[in-house]
């Protein structure tokens, strides 16, 4: 459900969680009105519920932001990381790849050109899709940097391609790095727990100001633009393949030959 929140544009992922939040909250409201005069209270009379309440939920659900937040920031550079890595392995290969005979170099460089293509055409979609590393498609693009390894692990030539060799391992173990961000990113607990603790932190504020309907509505509407904004924030950079701010395969285009 979140990838359709991941795809949209920023200014209508944010429309979407603030108008979700809304309608939670007016639920929330209703709900309150509706249950405090059958409870034996009225409206117009403070609620025998203190105000620390809020302030509690309100600082469990700052911590687990925070929490998420930090790991999303590190999955971020983890995915950033290993994406300029495997960039460098495939130039430092095809710089290396001057040690070889003829017909083996051109047959070597055509096979990282084709994964550089794959890598571009076939993994970025299919990691904006958030697909699972198991997942055929990425068998494509892995089926030719296999294909360099075993070409040049065949060579018997001792030591003198071993610097290549160790590069196109190089590109596989940052390969490997880059799927595995790919799915990286806020798990269901995470979202379960902020989505529990903002909504009790939501209903508090409500029953608190149950009293006084205008103040009522006041706050619990700032606080939905403030829990709306820090929605935006993680919806935005969960995922680091996904999205309008998503990392970009600029350093695999840059080369591939004009």
């Amino acid at each position: 459900m979140f990838i359709l929140f991941h795809q949209l544009p920023l200014m209508a992922m944010f429309v979407a969680v603030l108008a979700l939040s809304l309608a939670a909250c007016w639920l929330l409201i209703g709900l309150v009105r509706f249950a405090i005069p059958r409870l034996g209270y009225t409206l117009g009379e403070p609620l025998p519920i203190r105000d620390s309440i809020i302030n509690t939920c309100g600082a469990l659900f700052a911590l687990i932001v925070a929490f998420s937040a930090a790991g999303i920031w590190n999955d971020a550079m983890s995915a950033r990381t290993a994406v300029q890595r495997e960039a460098d392995a495939v130039e430092t290969a095809l710089t290396l790849s001057v040690v070889l005979p003829e017909e083996t170099r051109s047959e070597l460089t055509a096979g990282l050109q084709a994964y550089l293509r794959e890598v571009v055409a076939v993994d970025w979609p299919a990691m904006g899709r958030s697909l699972p590393l198991s997942d055929a498609v990425f068998d494509q693009s892995e089926k030719h940097l296999l294909g360099a390894i075993h070409l040049v692990s065949r060579l018997n030539a001792g030591a003198a391609y071993s610097p290549l060799l160790n590069q196109l391992l190089e590109i596989r173990h940052a390969r490997l790095a880059r799927l595995s961000a790919s799915v990286a990113g806020v798990t269901w607990a995470q979202w379960c727990a902020m989505w529990l603790i903002s909504t009790t932190t939501l209903l508090s504020i409500i029953i608190c100001n149950s009293h006084a309907f205008r103040m009522q509505v006041v706050a619990a509407h700032l606080y939905v633009l403030v829990v709306s904004a820090a929605y935006f924030v993680i919806l935005a950079h969960d995922r680091p393949f996904v999205g309008r701010i998503s990392i970009e395969p600029t350093a695999f285009q840059q080369l591939m030959p004009r």
